[in-house]
């Protein structure tokens, strides 16, 4: 299964969970990416921009595709056509896009050094958000909130990959 959402939606979070309920392993893109670029988040975005960025993450997105694991995406990945498509055209995988009101996201995301993106005043990050949503629903399999405990929210993911026969 895939996680996408914006920043601070809990994709990391709820992918512990699940692999933890699911007895499956998970990768999160954010930590695959620096190694296979040899450099941090940040530091990417400094020396290299951001779409050396976007190709790095679209990179670890299709090694990691490979593999029968719980798949944690960066908030972005949605916004580079390559990514985009590669998730379209997914099939027999869920793709669960985890969301909370906007107000919430952008608390939970402040202070966070690793989110370079992030860290700008609250209009510039609304407008990110907004410009993202529809990809998000456009891939979304579910739409999930959270707002509610890790626990609810991963057994909500299980209850509709039970209903609709997906294997985790």
């Amino acid at each position: 299964m895939i996680l996408i959402g914006f920043m601070g939606c809990g994709k990391t979070t709820i992918a512990h969970e699940l692999g933890t309920q699911l007895n499956k392993e998970i990768i999160d893109l954010d930590a695959v990416i620096p190694t296979i670029a040899g450099k941090t988040i940040p530091e990417i975005f400094d020396a290299e921009g951001e779409a050396a960025f976007r190709e790095y993450e679209f990179q670890a997105l299709q090694t990691t595709l490979k593999k029968d694991v719980i798949i944690a995406t960066g908030g972005g990945v949605v916004t580079y056509e390559k990514s985009y498509n590669l998730l379209k055209d997914l099939t027999g995988r869920p793709v669960f896009f985890l969301n909370a009101p906007f107000e919430e996201l952008y608390s939970r995301i402040q202070q966070d050094e690793n989110r370079p993106l992030g860290n700008q005043d609250i209009d510039k990050v609304q407008t990110l958000y907004n410009s993202r949503l529809d990809k998000y629903v456009s891939l979304a399999d579910s739409e999930i909130s959270t707002m509610q405990t890790v626990e609810k929210t991963a057994a909500e993911i299980i209850g509709y990959m039970d209903r609709v026969n997906f294997k985790a």
